[in-house]
């Protein structure tokens, strides 16, 4: 039976300084030559998404954007689900003025913020995308895969998911990929939805996939995989949510690749 590992990028495959190491890439391609399935998910845009897959040369499907969109291993989209265009006008408007936090959204190709007055690392390296700046009174709702903010006053952001959950529960999906960002996208969608349409597509069962990840965004992936990993630097409060599933190493310290040359080829 064929195995798939699912891995989450940044604070997982990434290290802190946005690099895949040579050691990495090498255990990627031996079991990518053992004919693994590999699925690269992440709340990254695509195109970055394609950029990183592109770096470790090899073909992978891919969940992006928290699961608003999906590819296949030809890099063909078999799914999209962006946010209600109601939803979105709301969403974007929340703390638009707010100069603490930066609202920012993906929409179609392009990449949007509110404002960048603050000193937060919101730009993403190993990015091709160039951010432009949007207005409420301009902005065009449609195709907005995702919306998220990003604040070092991590208190806000807290404050504004309850405020988010309260009244928009049952239309988002809300979660924080790192503590200061804070990224929501369709309730009808996320990660976990996106390796329940892989295992469909290829008629292997979850049992069967490996999960790797350290964000509250990763939690539905992680949870219903056959077998789970968290990384040793991921969110504390996703090691509680799942006791059960094995803690390695750091995104720092190789911890994916070490852990699959562990399982899978040190046999």
């Amino acid at each position: 039976m064929y195995q798939i590992i699912a891995v989450d990028l940044d604070g997982t495959l990434l290290s802190s300084e946005n690099q895949i190491t040579e050691y990495t890439k090498k255990i990627i391609k031996f079991l990518i030559e053992k004919k693994f399935y590999f699925i690269l998910a992440s709340g990254r845009h695509h195109t970055d998404v394609i950029q990183i897959r592109d770096i470790l040369n090899i073909k992978s499907f891919m969940i992006t954007s928290n699961g608003a969109s999906v590819y296949n291993l030809d890099n063909t989209l078999i799914f999209n689900n962006n946010l209600d265009e109601d939803i979105s006008i709301k969403l974007c408007n929340i703390v638009y003025a707010d100069q603490d936090i930066i609202t920012q959204l993906y929409q179609n190709n392009k990449w949007y913020i509110n404002n960048n007055k603050i000193d937060n690392n919101f730009c993403p390296a190993l990015t091709n995308l160039k951010y432009e700046y949007f207005h409420l009174d301009r902005l065009q709702p449609s195709n907005i895969s995702k919306i998220f903010y990003t604040s070092k006053n991590i208190k806000k952001l807290y404050d504004l998911e309850k405020k988010i959950i309260s009244n928009y529960s049952d239309q988002v999906n809300i979660s924080f990929s790192v503590p200061g960002c804070l990224e929501v996208i369709s309730s009808k969608t996320s990660k976990g939805y996106g390796l329940q349409l892989i295992s469909n597509l290829l008629n292997i069962p979850l049992d069967n996939f490996f999960s790797f990840g350290d964000g509250m965004n990763d939690l539905e992936m992680l949870s219903i995989s056959g077998k789970s990993y968290i990384m040793q630097n991921a969110d504390e409060r996703l090691k509680n949510a799942l006791p059960n599933a094995e803690i390695i190493g750091s995104n720092n310290n190789n911890g994916v690749a070490i852990c699959l040359n562990k399982i899978f080829l040190q046999k």
